[in-house]
């Protein structure tokens, strides 16, 4: 069976393969997919542009890249052989992985890299210099001849003629094991420095003319019979095949096929799972506690964006952790779309509408939105506070944090966390050692930051627990959400509704409380401590705070002895009731403002107290006194002296003074900021297969129909009538014939046509080449001959 002529090209090599292997390049390389390509010539067109192609070259882990820089090493083209001995380790799947992704083509016998990748890899590929003809083909004619001479070849005046010599007589390795045998002192230390590159050094006055029998030391030596070459004023380099041939025809010092070990250690998975839990239920309170912060008093945006420094620096105090993690905060809610600019003239940073929506969700949902949001996003909160490049920092919710690597770090983070054993970590250094080898195009200082800090974000968020991947973790990032609830969910404790109030006015949670429970608890108490179980303190503070928000003493006790497991101690049973005795017996309201009281003698205190100088209260009645200050200020004084008083309506009703809550208008969530193109799906990569196998058919029809062409006889010119009077009677005898025909762009082109009708200037006949039936017009026929 004859087989296949080999490929011309790459849109040959594209055009001969399989609907599969297609699929499996679009798959492999996205960007080929959008727009889609026209044709197996578009496609190779594009996948050899050098965008293209550095895009590749940046997923190939580092055996990949090995052999790609072994083919640009060898001559074009190469096989598969010679690449498996120049690597030193087999290379056929490794070739067929660079085939599969369109960065070689040909059969195993011709193998050829494509020119952008040859490119991409620069001009020292595996720290190996130009080959000799180039490295050589510096020196003047007169050179070349005196280096024939030393070498002891013959002489030759044509560069071309020299250059063939040389390159043939030193690209041999025993020519140059042979010349380094009589090699003076120096010369070998020398090469050792230029063998495993880089292949170039500084030499002072490299270009000064040597000859073999007055070379003074080891690098005139060298230069001297063709070892060295000249690449400018100052610099020599190490030919190619010398490399080569120092380094015993290999390409690399070894095969690296091995990814770097991963030292693992093993975790009980009660340390695990409780790490998780207990980091997830905080960074779902600290985003909540930042939402309540900002919805009452909004930071300033400033004018380039962003968080100011010292806005940071109140909102870490606010949630009570450092900087670093409350820029983590901050950034986290705000990729989860729960806190927003809003918009306004002098803009302000609030929560969104979504945030009240998340708030009311449970525990584990509330976790979802956030990792859900972290994972694919391209900020990078650890970098807040680094200098860029104009030195100014960078700051929290700034354009500056934005990297386009930081979503597939994460996501390589994690996937390598997946194939350890159930509850094992690993140390952070090996992780980012195993990336540089899985992607070594990419490696930065950046990309190992990156790595750290994935762990430290995955860490405070619950989805690495002690440094191992939860199965929350591994559910997240198998895509399957409903799972990553239900691991989640199954780590948490259970929420308790019922707490220990203890007579020195505290109040113990020996868990997660209810979120609604939680909430109302907060009114009338402050948290004192957290961990497994949460201390609330009650004090005169806290209990008028849940006053002014419009609780009454019974209704407060009320909800207290439903939640305690022991009823209301007696000391904190006085205390709300104390509090609610004095609570509006004083009652400002708006002149200015003015405080009214049953009892004149608590209002000539006031008046009185050196403390309430400042709002120059003044007595209108015996039991009224105005001030001039506004009634917030007044109730603020007032609380200040222990008065306990209440703010009262234009009728005379108590107010309840809840704190005002500020909302953005609806804001969606920033989407991630990445020149990443999106992996195709199944329907978008069998459209792209279906349109160039479709641009293919036609380009294979056109030129089946040019070949037709050139078999046509030439066509005599006519004139219309003429024209008309062969094409009748070829009507009549129902014979084919060949016309000549101008269509209406003026392009002209020959036509095999069996005549069905002549009627009204125009023709109805069948077209051969088109397999249908076509009109044409009298006027634009040149000619026409019978083809019976």
């Amino acid at each position: 069976m004859p087989t296949a002529p080999a490929p011309r090209t790459l849109a040959e090599d594209l055009r001969a393969r399989t609907d599969e292997d297609l699929q499996a390049l679009f798959a492999a390389r996205p960007d080929l997919a959008s727009p889609l390509p026209t044709s197996s010539t578009a496609l190779a067109t594009r996948a050899t542009t050098r965008a293209s192609t550095q895009r590749a070259l940046e997923r190939l882990d580092t055996p990949t890249v090995q052999v790609a820089e072994v083919l640009a090493v060898l001559p074009d083209p190469t096989s598969v052989t010679a690449v498996s001995k120049a690597w030193g380790a087999r290379a056929g799947d490794v070739v067929a992985d660079l085939r599969r992704r369109a960065l070689v083509w040909g059969p195993d016998r011709r193998v050829r890299l494509v020119a952008a990748v040859r490119e991409l890899l620069g001009p020292h590929p595996a720290g190996l210099g130009p080959t000799l003809a180039d490295a050589l083909g510096r020196r003047s004619p007169q050179r070349l001849a005196e280096l024939l001479e030393d070498l002891g070849l013959e002489v030759s005046h044509d560069p071309e003629v020299a250059l063939r010599r040389l390159t043939a007589h030193l690209a041999v390795p025993a020519t140059v094991q042979d010349l380094l045998v009589t090699a003076p002192e120096g010369v070998r230390a020398v090469l050792e420095k230029l063998t495993w590159g880089p292949p170039t050094g500084a030499v002072e006055r490299a270009d000064r003319q040597v000859r073999a029998a007055s070379a003074a030391g080891p690098v005139d030596w060298l230069l001297s019979r063709g070892l060295l070459a000249v690449s400018g004023p100052g610099t020599v380099v190490l030919p190619r095949e010398v490399g080569l041939a120092l380094r015993g025809g290999r390409v690399h010092r070894t095969a690296d096929r091995v990814p770097p070990a991963l030292p693992v250690t093993e975790l009980p998975a009660a340390r695990v799972l409780g790490a998780a839990a207990e980091a997830a239920a905080e960074a779902c309170r600290l985003v909540a506690e930042l939402g309540r912060s900002w919805g009452q008093a909004g930071p300033a945006v400033l004018r380039a964006g962003g968080l100011g420094v010292r806005d940071l620096r109140r909102t870490a105090a606010a949630l009570e952790v450092d900087e670093a993690t409350a820029a983590l905060v901050v950034e986290t809610a705000w990729v989860a779309g729960l806190v927003a600019d809003d918009g306004e003239v002098e803009p302000r940073w609030l929560p969104t509408p979504a945030f009240d929506t998340w708030l009311e969700a449970d525990l584990p949902e509330r976790w979802l939105t956030l990792v859900t949001a972290w994972l694919p996003s391209t900020r990078v909160p650890a970098m807040v506070g680094s200098r860029d490049a104009k030195d100014s920092a960078r700051n929290a919710l700034g354009p500056d944090l934005d990297r386009a690597s930081a979503p597939a770090v994460r996501h390589a983070v994690l996937a390598e966390l997946a194939q350890l054993p159930e509850h094992a970590a690993a140390p952070v250094p090996d992780l980012a050692a195993r990336l540089r080898w899985a992607a070594p195009r990419r490696a930065s200082r950046l990309r190992d930051d990156l790595v750290g800090w994935t762990v430290r974000d995955a860490s405070w968020l619950g989805v690495l627990g002690a440094g191992a991947l939860t199965p929350a973790g591994r559910a997240l990032l198998a895509g399957d959400e409903d799972a990553a609830l239900a691991a989640l969910a199954a780590t948490l404790p259970t929420p308790v509704r019922e707490v220990l109030l203890q007579a020195d006015l505290t109040a113990v949670a020996p868990g997660p409380l209810e979120a609604a429970a939680a909430r109302r608890l907060e009114s009338l108490a402050r948290v004192e401590s957290r961990g497994g179980a949460t201390v609330y303190r009650f004090d005169p503070a806290t209990v008028r705070r849940g006053l002014d928000e419009g609780l009454t003493a019974d209704e407060a006790l009320a909800f207290l002895a439903e939640l305690s497991t022991t009823g209301v101690p007696q000391p904190l049973e006085y205390l709300v009731r104390d509090v609610a005795r004095r609570h509006g017996r004083v009652r400002v309201g708006r002149a200015g403002a003015y405080v009214r009281a049953e009892d004149p003698a608590l209002l000539a205190e006031l008046v009185a107290d050196k403390r309430c100088a400042a709002l120059g209260l003044r007595s209108l009645a015996p039991t009224v006194l105005a001030s001039a200050a506004e009634p917030d200020e007044v109730l603020a004084v007032l609380r200040e002296v222990g008065a306990a008083p209440a703010a009262e309506g234009p009728a005379g009703e108590l107010l309840v003074r809840r704190p005002t809550a500020h909302r953005t208008t609806p804001r969606p969530a920033p989407r991630p900021v990445t020149g990443e193109p999106p992996a195709p799906g199944p329907s978008l990569v069998a459209a792209a297969v279906q349109t160039v196998r479709g641009g293919d058919d036609d380009l294979a029809e056109r030129e089946r129909r040019r070949d037709r062409q050139k078999d046509a006889p030439a066509l005599p010119t006519m004139d219309p009538s003429t024209s008309l009077s062969v094409l009748r009677e070829a009507v009549g005898r129902r014979r084919p014939v060949w016309i000549g025909y101008v269509d209406a762009t003026g392009a002209a082109g020959r036509f095999l046509v069996d005549p069905l009708g002549v009627d009204g200037g125009r023709i109805t006949a069948f077209d051969h080449a088109e397999r249908t039936v076509r009109s044409f017009s009298v006027h634009r026929v040149t000619g026409v001959v019978d083809a019976g």
